[in-house]
């Protein structure tokens, strides 16, 4: 890979990255008041149990 690439690539896993964060954060600050998530159900009965 020359450096271009390389430096192509970094800016794709980091945009990708800030993407991803972006959207859980965006689905996590909008859901409604009182719904939980399945897999915070599936955490909350594994941990309690």
């Amino acid at each position: 890979m020359t450096k271009r690439e390389k430096i192509i690539a970094i800016c794709f896993c980091f945009s990708m990255t800030l993407m991803i964060f972006s959207s859980v954060y965006t689905i996590v600050s909008n859901k409604p008041e009182g719904y939980i998530f399945r897999f915070q159900k599936i955490y909350n009965d594994i941990k309690n149990k």
